[in-house]
């Protein structure tokens, strides 16, 4: 697709090419970004280019940049300093990540017309559904240890499903939408997907993830074809090499979500009470034809670990990453990737 130009006027040169640097990672944006630190070089480009976006720096903002009539002016707001009530103004003093987060959530808001995305990678979205019938069986740490360390190598979004994630206190971080958001976007206008992911997506160690539902009621009328629908479409707009679902039964047929993945993991153990849920389970699945489910699902008997990392960021090192990368990885990848 053809990229429009989102322009980053800032004096501050270490500043705005770190910003640069930050966005320009992003490949599904629809922005190509160019760096401005001097005004003379600014108003040349303007001359003969057509600016779509501009983040401007509110020390540099006056009304010559106003006459140039580019559609959409994000300021930098660096003293609080009220310039043109009428623009959006965002502090300039926050990570580069929230940042981002603002710009993708303006213009995806004000933009009538944003180009579509494909993706560019040939293969297929792999859906990761992870899923157990037993309770307090490390099935989030699991997941999350797991598409951390996938992260590493391959660009993996996560999703969670429970009803308490406490997402926000573990993170210490307080996020401004979720996945309810990003389905009632996506309902509203599935065109502009890619980039509403971006104006939410988080990252904790190298994992990309939408935030869990703040209220789990809000996905109460959700569909499972209205997920697979969420799902395929990310496929086809997205970049992600792995989707990963950490599952409860809290998701309207939970069953569909299941079938539709290309491969379920399920945290088994050895006591008889977890054996006897596994075996009601999967009795459940073939009296109700979904034994496909239970041929593509893979069970994993955790050992017992002496001790887990008590920080999300900390997942990566320890027992159970060590158990991931010798058993899970090998099953998934074919290799101790």
């Amino acid at each position: 697709m053809d990229k429009k130009i989102l322009a980053i006027f800032d004096s501050e040169e270490n500043y705005a090419y770190r910003l640069m640097d930050f966005i320009g990672e992003k490949t599904n944006l629809p922005f190509e970004v160019y760096v401005f630190t001097e005004d003379e070089k600014f108003y040349s480009c303007t001359r003969i280019k057509d600016i779509e976006c501009l983040l401007i720096s509110e020390s540099a903002y006056n009304r010559d940049v106003e006459a140039l009539k580019i559609p959409h002016i994000i300021i930098l707001s660096e003293s609080g300093k009220n310039l043109n009530k009428a623009l959006r103004h965002i502090s300039k003093y926050q990570s580069s990540e929230n940042i981002l987060h603002e710009i993708m959530e303006y213009y995806t808001d004000q933009s009538e017309t944003i180009p579509s995305t494909f993706r560019t990678d040939l293969r297929k979205m792999q859906v990761i559904g992870i899923y157990t019938p037993i309770k307090r069986c490390l099935q989030t740490t699991f997941s999350l240890t797991f598409g951390q360390m996938l992260a590493r190598n391959h660009k993996t979004l996560y999703l969670n499903f429970e009803t308490y994630s406490g997402f926000s206190k573990m993170l210490s971080r307080s996020f401004h939408s979720d996945i309810s958001d990003l389905m009632y976007y996506f309902e509203c206008a599935r065109e502009k997907l890619s980039y509403r992911i971006e104006s939410i997506v988080e990252t904790v160690n190298g994992l990309d993830f939408i935030p869990p539902a703040q209220l789990y009621q809000n996905l109460a009328g959700i569909r499972g074809e209205q997920w697979i629908d969420l799902f395929h479409e990310m496929e086809r707009a997205t970049e992600y090499e792995f989707l990963i679902l950490d599952l409860t039964e809290g998701v309207l047929d939970l069953w569909d979500v299941l079938r539709s993945c290309d491969r379920v993991y399920t945290i088994s153990r050895d006591d008889s009470l977890a054996k006897a849920k596994i075996e009601q389970y999967e009795k459940a699945l073939e009296n109700m034809n979904y034994g496909d489910v239970s041929a593509k699902t893979v069970k994993w008997k955790l050992p017992i670990f002496k001790e887990l990392p008590a920080r999300f960021e900390e997942l990566t090192y320890g027992d159970l990453a060590a158990y991931v990368k010798s058993q899970v990885f090998p099953d998934l990848l074919g290799t101790k990737e």
